[in-house]
C-alpha cells in the first residue's frame, strides 16, 4: 500500500480569487471618492487664485491705480506684477482665467473667472 502525503501549505485558487475580488471591490469604491476629492481640491485652489487676483487688484486701486484702461486678464497681471502679486496664478485643472471689468470710471471692479470651474462664491 502506498501512502500519499499531502502538504497543507499555500493557498487554494478559490482563496486567491476571493482576495482579488475583495481588493477589486475596495478599489471600485475608493477611486471615485479619490477623483471627487481631487476635483474639489482643484476647484477650491482655482477659487483661491481668483480671490487673490481680485484682492491684489483692490490693493492696486487703493494705492492709486486707475483700472479704467484695463481690458484683459494679461493686462491686469501686467499692472499687478510684481508689486501686488508675486506669481502668475494658474488653474490646477489647466483652465484659462478671464477678467471682467465693470463699474465704470467711478468705481471700477474686476471679476476673475476660470473656464474650467464655476465662479467662486
Amino acid at each position: 500500500m502506498v501512502k500519499v502525503v499531502r502538504r497543507e501549505e499555500g493557498f487554494t485558487l478559490v482563496e486567491l480569487m476571493v482576495v482579488v475580488l475583495i481588493i477589486g471591490i475596495l478599489v471600485a469604491i475608493a477611486v471615485p471618492i479619490f477623483n471627487a476629492a481631487k476635483a474639489s481640491a482643484q476647484q477650491k485652489t482655482c477659487w483661491a487664485n481668483e480671490r487673490t487676483v481680485e484682492g491684489a487688484y483692490e490693493s492696486w486701486q487703493a494705492s492709486g491705480g486707475d483700472g479704467t484702461s484695463l481690458t484683459t486678464f494679461a493686462g491686469l497681471l501686467g499692472v499687478l506684477s510684481p508689486n501686488f502679486i508675486k506669481a502668475t496664478p494658474s488653474c490646477p485643472a489647466s483652465g484659462t482665467y478671464t477678467a471682467t471689468f465693470s463699474g465704470g470710471a467711478s468705481k471700477p471692479t474686476v471679476g476673475i473667472s476660470c473656464g474650467s470651474h464655476l465662479t467662486h462664491p
